[in-house]
């Protein structure tokens, strides 16, 4: 899991990187798990849909679309606007280090496996 200071280093401007760049980076970070002997997936896959989903609808529909489809407004975004337009990576520098205070009780709720599941549930919108 990264540290703030990794998660800052996302460049939250950019959109996600083509399949071509996504390749190489699975290439990479599957060798380097290969050397360093640890086993594991991808961040996003880390977490449990089912308990993001949970969250979400507890936490954020008060003011983020937290389903499926629907509208996909800017603000805030709708979180299948977000799974479509920002990566993994992205979306957990985000809930790491949000860019805005008015997401009430955050920090009760958004830490440890809360974000994994979070960023789990988000990604698994863009299908």
């Amino acid at each position: 899991m990264p540290d703030a200071a990794q998660a800052r280093s996302v460049d939250l401007d950019q959109p996600k990187a083509t399949e071509t760049t996504m390749s190489k980076r699975g290439i990479r970070y599957g060798l380097a798990l290969a050397l360093t002997g640890v086993a594991g997936t991808a961040w996003a896959q880390d977490g449990n849909v089912t308990m993001g989903q949970q969250i979400a609808e507890e936490y954020c529909a008060s003011c983020h679309m937290v389903g499926p489809g629907g509208a996909f407004k800017e603000d805030p975004p709708s979180f299948a606007a977000i799974a479509v337009y920002r990566s993994a990576d992205q979306i957990r520098a985000r809930i790491v280090q949000p860019i805005h205070d008015a997401m009430p009780r955050y920090t009760e709720y958004m830490i440890g496996g809360n974000i994994d599941d979070m960023v789990a549930y988000i990604t698994s919108l863009e299908d």
